[in-house]
């Protein structure tokens, strides 16, 4: 085989049913210049057993002589990249048969990107469509629906939009990466817990342009009992929010990306938009009926925050937040 331009990472646990179609999804693509890795935690032989009999040459299938944890996985498929191009898939979510095809194309026709990421349908169970409500009180169409209209985003304001405004992307299986940008920043850290993907987009936005494309291109399992529906239900590690933006702001190719007049302002921001999303800890919370979750909620916030201001401005998102979601902007949908 020669070598592919695509390398598509799949890291996997104990779910060879869930894993096998996200592997069809993956081989039934128009696009067929890559090679698909498997790295796998699992305690058992299943998932290896089901990938030889699938019996495809593009699947290279390595089980890990011990469960490294979901970083360590991910970071382990990295050592083992060919491609130019980096594409995760994690082992229950599916790819539509054009993705590969239109991520590649966007990248060789934008070589200033380094990310080409698009919308997210989500799925159950069954593969059936959904439309979920988040925290309670928010239908989900899509995950990760940046624009109307596909286009290249410049790094000044994606970064800006990571820090101030909302995540553009974060989910692995609706990005592809240039493998260039793991060589420059680094494998996943491990002390980014469950936003290690996060912390490697904001690190991408710091020096290379996203792409996005007004597509649906994956679809994203949403099941209360895979990794992040449990985070949902059972609260998240919100001082990672914090560490986060503390950790990028060290870097002074962040900040020199904005006007000298302008960085004060936002880091107070950013810092506000970190305690903005802990404080949607607290539906967790609320589901659980937990008090000292509540508790340890604000706690954090107050800890980690240190403006005064940015405290008295939390109830004023909870409210944008309750009103976005029952009065929804109407936008066409995204191309399916």
């Amino acid at each position: 085989m020669n070598t592919p331009l695509v390398t598509v990472c799949t890291p996997t646990y104990n779910r060879p049913e869930f894993l096998e179609r996200t592997l069809r999804s993956c081989l039934a693509q128009t696009y067929t210049n890559f090679e698909l890795i498997v790295t796998d935690n699992s305690t058992n032989d299943l998932s290896g057993k089901m990938i030889e009999r699938l019996g495809d040459p593009r699947i290279r299938y390595y089980k890990n002589p011990k469960n490294l944890g979901p970083c360590g996985n991910s970071n382990r498929a990295l050592t083992l990249v060919k491609g130019k191009y980096i594409k995760y898939l994690m082992d229950d979510d599916l790819i539509k048969p054009r993705c590969l095809e239109l991520m590649v194309d966007a990248f060789e026709k934008h070589p200033s990107a380094g990310v080409v990421m698009a919308p997210m349908e989500l799925i159950d169970a069954d593969d059936k469509r959904i439309y979920p409500k988040f925290y309670g009180f928010r239908t989900m169409t899509y995950r990760y629906r940046y624009q109307v209209g596909d286009g290249l985003i410049p790094k000044e304001k994606i970064l800006r939009d990571f820090l101030t405004v909302d995540y553009p992307c974060c989910v692995p299986s609706g990005m592809m990466f240039r493998a260039e940008i793991f060589k420059k920043f680094g494998e996943f850290d491990e002390a980014a817990d469950f936003g290690g993907d996060l912390d490697k987009c904001m690190q991408i936005a710091t020096e290379y342009d996203f792409f996005y494309i007004d597509e649906v291109l994956c679809s994203w399992r949403h099941m209360l009992t895979n990794h992040t529906g449990s985070l949902h239900q059972k609260g998240l590690k919100i001082s990672v929010f914090y560490y986060l933006t503390r950790k990028l702001f060290k870097e002074t190719r962040a900040l020199e990306l904005f006007p000298p007049q302008e960085r004060e302002k936002l880091i107070r921001d950013a810092i506000y938009f970190s305690s903005c999303r802990a404080m949607l800890n607290g539906m967790a919370a609320i589901r659980a009926k937990s008090p000292k979750l509540m508790i340890e909620t604000i706690k954090t916030i107050f800890r980690e925050d240190p403006y005064f201001i940015n405290k008295l401005r939390l109830p004023l998102f909870a409210f944008r937040e309750v009103w976005v979601s029952l009065f929804p902007k109407k936008l066409p949908p995204a191309r399916e």
